[in-house]
């Protein structure tokens, strides 16, 4: 068994290692990258004609959300394409104020403002879902409810204690070598959100994953945490 496996391992090493794969996985990373620079370049210049208009990142993060409040209606209602677009566009202003705040000013309460409305809205997305269908998808709602939340506590208690501690120490949670660094945040809830309206007959197994993805990042903080807070510190004073 442990020699059929062991070959299988090369069998598999020896696929991904061939030339053919590698142009295919480079031509592809590049096709992705140029997507990804024309992408931002586009909002870029949105966000450059929003500012000659007057507005401000704030008024496209309000507006956003709004959006993005629709999509629990429509999840409510089982159309789950009009949810998706109503996902897609709040994404949109996500990354314009994002993007508008730069050509201005980037102020703490936008910071604060965008990060809010942010968590709000993915819970609020957590909830249609279960509206949708209360028999077969609330409990698991409810779990990945409590794992998110247990993860934006985690990352929320440890920007209090950091920002606490700003000035006689700047404590950066990327310092700690146990931190995940972007694992299960903003992209991969986003991505969540988006195949469980493309698929929400997978929603279980879905919202499963993503729950088991937050708690495992909850737990990540809490150890970065000890290291910066108690570890790293006690380090510095010896």
């Amino acid at each position: 068994m442990l020699n059929k496996l062991k070959s299988m391992i090369k069998a598999i090493k020896e696929k991904t290692s061939s030339p053919k794969l590698q142009k295919i996985i480079k031509t592809g990373s590049q096709i992705s990258q140029n997507i990804i620079d024309k992408s931002c370049s586009g909002i870029s210049q949105a966000a450059k004609q929003l500012h000659k208009l007057g507005i401000t990142a704030n008024m496209i993060s309000i507006i956003g959300f709004i959006i993005g409040l629709l999509a629990i209606n429509f999840l409510a209602m089982s159309n789950f394409v009009a949810a998706l677009i109503c996902i897609l566009l709040n994404r949109l202003c996500d990354a314009l104020d994002g993007a508008l705040a730069r050509h201005t000013k980037i102020t703490e309460f936008g910071i604060f403002l965008d990060a809010t409305l942010d968590y709000v809205f993915y819970a609020g997305l957590i909830f249609g879902f279960a509206l949708a269908n209360p028999y077969e998808n609330a409990v698991v709602a409810t779990f990945l409810l409590f794992a998110f939340t247990s993860s934006a506590c985690a990352m929320l208690a440890y920007a209090i204690v950091a920002y606490k501690n700003n000035a006689r120490q700047k404590l950066e949670i990327a310092k700690s070598p146990f931190y995940l660094g972007g694992f299960a945040q903003g992209f991969e809830t986003f991505v969540g959100m988006i195949l469980l309206c493309i698929i929400p007959f997978c929603f279980m197994p879905i919202a499963i994953i993503l729950g088991v993805l937050c708690f495992i990042k909850a737990c990540s903080v809490v150890v970065a945490a000890y290291y910066n807070f108690v570890i790293a510190q006690r380090n510095t004073k010896e």
